[in-house]
């Protein structure tokens, strides 16, 4: 009997990596990303291959929300045989309620888990990614630029005159853009509230990302709530902590903490972080998902 599952999480949140970890298991077949592309490729999402891929990936974004669970995991059964499909960030937490609305209930059933990463390592790595992301890829500069004009536009434009930038300009657009990103963490935490009401959902928790891709018995934990225990044994962990980095968005090589990362940012910078983060009332939630910000 065929066993599905959901991974859903912003990007940024070592998705690539769980996706191709996952994929290191023969019983497993398993996509990524809005492409819908299975994880095999430990480079599937760097920049040379987004640019080559650069219109499946938008084509994806387009789709996320415009089709059924169905339809997407006929197209994941597609790609092979397997006891087992399932999906990494192919669709986040916030698209599942909105395609149960528009399309009804799903024919499968699902184990649904959710990962999580703190606020401000997933900036500060989604603006290593859209320092090169936008040079290419003038939708995504469209979409985010249009994010900061709606959110905060003239805020935008009291921080430039008050630290004399050019709002324009790729380095600090693109850090503004990746702040302006944490609406999507506001909306994938409004959306856990309608979780349980979706038949053939199984919602089966929440997993940090911090966690997940450096502790053995936590991944084995966040397999076994996807419903793949028969598949965890020790030469299969050892192959995925074995695998080393998957993908690396971050701007630079430093392994900082999160407060340390925050302390390092300059005050714009700050001053931007936590208007977004205010903006979109993260604190609480983040705080129950085990995330500090005394230091805020």
């Amino acid at each position: 009997m065929k066993k599905y599952f959901i991974v859903t999480c912003h990007g940024w949140s070592a998705s690539n990596w769980t996706a191709h970890s996952l994929n290191l298991n023969s019983k497993i077949i398993c996509t990524h990303s809005a492409r819908n592309e299975i994880a095999e490729d430990k480079e599937l999402q760097s920049n040379k291959n987004l640019k080559k891929n650069i219109n499946k990936l938008q084509s994806g974004y387009k789709k996320r929300q415009a089709q059924s669970l169905d339809a997407i995991y006929d197209e994941i059964e597609c790609k092979g045989a397997s006891p087992y499909y399932g999906s990494v960030h192919v669709l986040r937490l916030r698209d599942i309620p909105i395609i149960y609305e528009k399309f009804g209930i799903s024919q499968r059933s699902f184990n649904l888990v959710n990962i999580v990463r703190h606020p401000i390592d997933l900036v500060w790595s989604g603006y290593g990614q859209f320092l090169e992301l936008f040079r290419y890829d003038i939708n995504e500069l469209h979409w985010t630029s249009g994010k900061v004009v709606n959110q905060a536009l003239k805020f935008s434009n009291y921080i430039g005159q008050k630290y004399n930038l050019y709002m324009g300009d790729i380095e600090n657009l693109a850090f503004i853009g990746a702040c302006a990103i944490m609406e999507s963490l506001k909306k994938d935490i409004d959306a856990y509230i309608s979780l349980s009401s979706l038949k053939n959902i199984n919602f089966c928790g929440t997993f940090k990302m911090e966690e997940i891709t450096n502790d053995p018995k936590i991944y084995s934990l966040f397999c076994s709530q996807l419903g793949l225990n028969e598949l965890i044994s020790e030469e299969y962990l050892n192959k995925v902590f074995s695998t080393g980095v998957v993908n690396k968005h971050k701007s630079d090589d430093q392994k900082l903490s999160s407060k340390e990362r925050y302390l390092s940012l300059v005050p714009w910078q700050k001053e931007v972080f936590n208007h977004f983060f205010n903006l979109h009332d993260l604190k609480k939630p983040y705080e129950k998902f085990g995330y500090d910000f005394t230091y805020l």
